[in-house]
């Protein structure tokens, strides 16, 4: 979102200025929101799991949202298209400040780590039981040239349960 929004500003500053009713002299502003928007999202793609910056996302959406109500205030302001970018910027400031504080956290994530799931775990009704034994030992971080044949049956079934635990399947009947 944050690299569509600032390249979008870094691209087209003085058409987004009259479509905002504002004067083109704010170009350097919005391009200046752009960059900043950029930073943000690439922040966001390099590491996803550092908040800083989601917090940096929160910061610059107070900006914009300052600026926008100071918009509100200018004489030639289109407030029809200001009202529909204000209440855009504000549905994604509640967003951004959700992620930011960590109160909005995938199930899929622990400690950091993310659990594949295929779409294939017993919540979704998918077929589980067709993914097992199907070559997807790399999606667990088994090594492809590992041989299992000369281990004992119960540590195989422990490897098992552990390679069906990380991919979200049901838990497997081992008494059989």
């Amino acid at each position: 979102m944050s690299l569509g929004i600032g390249l979008t500003e870094l691209t087209f500053p003085k058409g987004l200025c009259r479509v905002m009713g504002v004067s083109r002299r704010h170009a350097g502003l919005m391009r200046f929101f752009g960059l900043r928007e950029v930073a943000s999202g690439l922040g966001l793609l390099l590491q996803p799991h550092r908040r800083e910056w989601f917090w940096a996302r929160v910061a610059g959406d107070v900006l914009d949202l300052s600026l926008l109500a100071v918009a509100f205030r200018l004489p030639r302001a289109n407030r029809g298209w200001l009202g529909a970018i204000t209440a855009a910027a504000t549905g994604l400031t509640l967003v951004d400040v959700f992620a930011a504080a960590g109160t909005w956290r995938s199930p899929r994530l622990h400690a950091g780590k993310v659990t594949p799931s295929l779409g294939m775990d017993a919540a979704s009704g998918g077929p589980a039981e067709s993914w097992r034994g199907s070559g997807l030992a790399e999606d667990v971080g088994a090594s492809p040239h590992h041989s299992e044949d000369g281990l004992p049956d119960k540590e195989k079934q422990r490897m098992m349960r552990e390679a069906a635990r990380e991919l979200g399947l049901p838990e497997l009947d081992t008494s059989r």
